[in-house]
């Protein structure tokens, strides 16, 4: 690399603050994962005169065949609108393509504040003018009326495959969790138990007790999200009032998608603009 430098533990404070310009729930998320959560394994700083003036890097998900996720990448307020962004991504994008990277990923807010603006559009734009599409949209995914727009990226050419069959497999709920970042979003975890399934996946049943505690606990939605080549994995959620909110193609392995469904509890509410 020649403009970007391994990220340091020495970094983290002036990252996290840098971050903190920009976005506070970034920031906060931010140093979760660099604290506790991964370390600066796979995190660059982009110095100047001796100062961080930029951050960005990748996370690997699990259980994924060379795909990566995009973790926060901001430059220095004093230090915008000199193409630092671009350069930045694009090195990382040879690094990444240089370890054989197959697919890449990006989240975006289209947050607008009452005073700026749409404050993401411009990374939006920034993203898809370097090769990126959306993929997925969640609306009313951090908050009311503000969603999550998920861009995804070729890093290497798609190779000849055969087609990927279904797998019978038994899932089991083990936690529910409100999402990073969110004010209401919720998720379930889970686990693929031993031995597979002999028709779906889990039960309505399974899907209405998690429905029911995340409720209790004030939850607007609930999102999920699955392997493509998961047989059954739809007609469950379908029957338990959840939508198909599209999918992240190639996420898990060439062939093999990450189907996303999400669940609202409450449709006035979500129709109706917050004050």
């Amino acid at each position: 690399m020649n403009l970007l430098r391994p990220m340091l533990e020495a970094d983290i404070d002036a990252v996290v603050a840098l971050i903190g310009m920009h976005d506070e729930d970034d920031a906060e998320e931010a140093q979760r994962f660099y604290r506790v959560l991964n370390g600066c394994h796979g995190q660059f700083v982009l110095e100047e005169d001796a100062e961080v003036i930029g951050a960005t890097g990748f996370d690997a998900p699990t259980g994924c065949d060379q795909s990566y996720w995009i973790t926060w990448t901001y430059i220095h307020a004093q230090h915008t609108n000199r193409g630092l962004g671009r350069k930045m991504l694009t090195e990382l994008f040879d690094y990444l393509q240089q370890q054989g990277g197959r697919k890449l990923f990006v989240k975006v807010s289209d947050y607008v504040d009452p005073e700026d603006g749409a404050i993401y559009a411009a990374a939006l734009h920034l993203y898809e003018s370097m090769g990126f599409s959306i993929e997925v949209q969640h609306d009313d995914f951090y908050d009311v009326g503000e969603a999550q727009i998920i861009l995804g990226m070729r890093l290497q050419q798609e190779q000849e495959h055969s087609p990927v069959a279904q797998q019978q497999v038994a899932i089991q709920f083990n936690e529910i969790f409100e999402i990073g970042e969110t004010e209401g979003s919720w998720s379930f975890g889970w686990h693929e138990q031993k031995g597979g399934g002999s028709n779906a996946p889990f039960a309505a049943e399974d899907l209405h007790t998690g429905l029911g505690a995340v409720r209790e606990e004030g939850a607007r939605c609930v999102f999920l999200s699955f392997p493509s080549n998961y047989a059954g994995i739809s007609e469950p959620l379908i029957a338990s009032g959840f939508t198909e909110t599209g999918s992240l193609k190639d996420y898990y392995a060439d062939g093999i998608d990450e189907l996303h469904y999400a669940y609202i509890f409450n449709q006035k509410l979500l129709a109706s603009t917050p004050e």
